[in-house]
């Protein structure tokens, strides 16, 4: 018989008000709320400032990266058509652009998150943002600010 109680201790649950935000961009910051990286499946929670943008860059992996906007909007054009509520996805290898609003936007993100940015003429890579760079960077973090993220495995 399925002990209940059991199973629910394997649930992860994580106040994300506690962790800290990590520059990422100008204008820009992340969480990890979530990093597998033995099954590269991740879940950051992306913060931008009014007007802010992305470089051009793509998601190189078979996973690709899904979004939900929490709040303000964005899109990968001006028309910032990704209000709260909106789930995309960003096919893996297909090139796009992040482009804030004119307000604070919060967008939980999951899956790959790896970063090629690319040349805008070429389409060539210019750059790889690894998943571990970014981890580590947000350990780091966590270690400044007295946090003990257990659930980065």
């Amino acid at each position: 018989m399925l002990d209940i109680a059991k199973e629910l201790e394997k649930t992860l649950h994580i106040h994300s008000d506690e962790l800290p935000w990590i520059a990422t961009g100008p204008g820009m910051e992340t969480r990890l709320l979530q990093a597998r990286v033995k099954d590269e499946f991740y879940v950051s929670q992306l913060r931008a400032q009014p007007g802010c943008e992305s470089g051009l860059h793509k998601h190189p992996f078979k996973r690709g990266a899904g979004g939900f906007t929490l709040k303000g909007a964005w899109g990968h054009d001006h028309q910032y058509l990704y209000r709260p509520g909106t789930y995309i996805y960003e096919t893996p290898g297909v090139v796009h652009q992040f482009f804030n609003g004119p307000s604070v936007t919060e967008v939980l993100f999951f899956g790959d998150l790896v970063v090629d940015f690319v040349d805008a003429e070429t389409l060539r890579v210019t750059e790889r943002l690894p998943a571990d760079v970014l981890l580590r960077r947000y350990l780091e973090r966590c270690e400044e600010v007295g946090v003990k993220p257990h659930y980065l495995t």
